[in-house]
């Protein structure tokens, strides 16, 4: 099932989806894998610590904000395709970020966690039929499905890479 299958109101989350290709759901998922295993370590590395403004997190803390919140819409998928009732649980990313401790691993560490991650999320998505995708549950008082969740889950990554791109590769 592609992006344009999604047939639910995304909310706030409309944004993140529409940056993402209209592909079948694990053909994108394999597709945006890509920009997390090449990423121009170099550079990231460079960026260690810098934030374009007071109260941003750093890259690392961007990229563990990515695993954490890629595990959470995860298993937010996993719930609403087996169907096992409706309303997951709300989670504040800015304690998750303070606590997440980025800063004190190695970018190599953080990339192989997002890789990790990644890898289990494509397993997830590759055990889901069509009918698991559109099973619904609720999330923030939205109706929310697998698929849209998987599209969310890229999104969110081509957002925060653009920020990166876009804030944080300028102070290099």
């Amino acid at each position: 099932m592609k992006k344009s299958d999604i047939q639910i109101e995304l909310g706030y989350y409309k944004d993140y989806v529409a940056l993402v290709e209209n592909l079948p759901i694990r053909e994108a998922l394999e597709k945006y894998t890509a920009g997390i295993q090449n990423p121009d370590k170099e550079v990231l590395n460079r960026l260690e610590g810098k934030v374009y403004a007071p109260g941003k997190w750093t890259v690392k803390e961007i990229l563990q904000h990515l695993i954490d919140w890629e595990r959470i819409f995860s298993y937010r998928a996993l719930v609403y395709a087996r169907n096992d009732g409706g309303i997951t649980a709300g989670h504040d990313q800015d304690i998750m970020a303070a606590n997440c401790n980025a800063n004190s691993k190695t970018l190599d560490e953080i990339l192989d966690d997002f890789i990790a991650a990644r890898k289990s999320t494509i397993s997830l998505f590759r055990s889901f039929d069509a009918i698991d995708l559109l099973q619904t549950g609720e999330s923030f008082n939205m109706k929310m499905n697998p698929l849209a969740m998987g599209f969310i889950i890229l999104g969110h990554q081509i957002h925060h890479f653009n920020v990166i791109n876009e804030r944080y590769l300028p102070l290099l």
